[in-house]
């Protein structure tokens, strides 16, 4: 993401410093909320959002809930669902629903025949910050869990359709996380479809670790665990500063894992930085195991790899899959990690002929 955090980066300085070049245009506040980095739910009244489980999620829904509900898990951990309803060469989706001239646009098409759920996740994205140390794995399943309680009832009060199941579909972490849900809850999830999913286990973990660069999450972490022992309590400033800092630190050099291909130009909003240093402590500790029940599940999990990451990482797929008991790949040609947002409308395809 080197190409667009740097040009972010650039962006940013010349608005911080425009008195500097004559001009007598008013000159924005680095200490106010909103210049570094957008605001979150919890300081911007305008946004959609989803309160649920002590927390006010950015969220927002599209489609008719009488039909088949799909929840979208971006990717990160601490990203947002931006790159899921934009497209490669046309609009990256704002985060005001009304302002969009798109109002289909990446993988939201799929509302013509699905409702569609789309949030971010806690302490990511334009969610709800909280302090460092309180968020966790297990809590981001509860946060699940409890979006899906909430929309199966709500479809049901609305339409008197009972329907206790979802389908599930995961890009990158959001894989992770729609694993250790189904884990957990395998009863509540009709079928899954993962965008190369992120390391299900410590054998996995280890796979990736020992076949590529790896250095996004590693200097990023270090970064961040510098900066967190200098900062015992976060106001919404540091919040801001910390997610500011944190994207320009893993801008400063070609931190992007080269094995995965990824487009530097995918869009999102805002990043969470405590979010991430508190998931990866779980995803990379030696208990690291989200599997154990899922042959419990009786649904089907479809594996989407593209052309590139599978000819880089040959055993990735294979890894990831041995845990269902039902599965399925399929190979995406001409693109990276970020897939879904180059091609949507491929992606989109499969995921309807997949849940239907």
């Amino acid at each position: 993401m080197k190409t667009m955090k740097q040009l972010f980066s650039l962006t940013i300085f010349l608005i911080a410093f425009v008195a500097f070049i004559g001009c007598e245009k008013e000159v924005y506040d680095m200490n106010e909320a909103g210049n570094l980095v957008p605001k979150t739910v919890t300081e911007d009244p305008l946004l959609p959002r989803l309160e649920l489980n002590g927390s006010t999620f950015h969220a927002e829904t599209m489609g008719d809930i009488e039909n088949p509900i799909i929840i979208f898990l971006h990717g990160g951990p601490g990203s947002d669902y931006r790159a899921l309803i934009s497209q490669k060469g046309l609009e990256n989706a704002s985060r005001y629903p009304e302002e969009r001239t798109v109002t289909s646009g990446g993988l939201s098409q799929l509302q013509d025949e699905f409702f569609c759920v789309f949030y971010d996740q806690r302490g990511g994205g334009l969610s709800q910050r909280f302090a460092r140390g309180v968020m966790s794995f297990d809590l981001f399943v509860e946060d699940l869990n409890a979006i899906i309680d909430y929309y199966i009832q709500k479809k049901e009060t609305e339409t008197g359709i009972l329907d206790p199941q979802v389908y599930l579909f995961a890009w990158s972490f959001g894989g992770t996380l729609a694993t250790g849900y189904t884990n957990q809850y395998p009863e509540k999830v009709k079928d899954i479809v993962a965008f190369e999913p992120g390391p299900l286990s410590k054998e996995v973990w280890d796979y990736v670790k020992d076949n590529t660069t790896f250095v996004l999450s590693q200097i990023g972490k270090e970064w961040l665990e510098e900066y967190l022992l200098s900062h015992d309590h976060f106001t919404s400033d540091d919040h801001e500063r910390a997610d500011y800092q944190y994207m320009m630190n893993v801008s400063q050099a070609d931190l992007s894992q080269p094995e995965f291909h990824a487009d530097p130009n995918t869009p999102y909003w805002r990043s969470g930085a405590l979010l991430i240093d508190d998931n990866l402590d779980f995803v990379m500790s030696d208990d690291f195991d989200i599997t154990s029940n899922l042959s419990h599940f009786e649904g089907s999990f479809l594996f989407i790899g593209s052309e590139n990451v599978l000819n880089e990482l040959p055993e990735y797929a294979n890894l990831q899959m041995q845990y269902y008991p039902v599965k399925e790949l399929v190979e995406i040609s001409g693109v990276g990690h970020t897939g879904p947002w180059e091609k949507p409308d491929e992606i989109a395809t499969i995921i309807r002929n997949y849940f239907q």
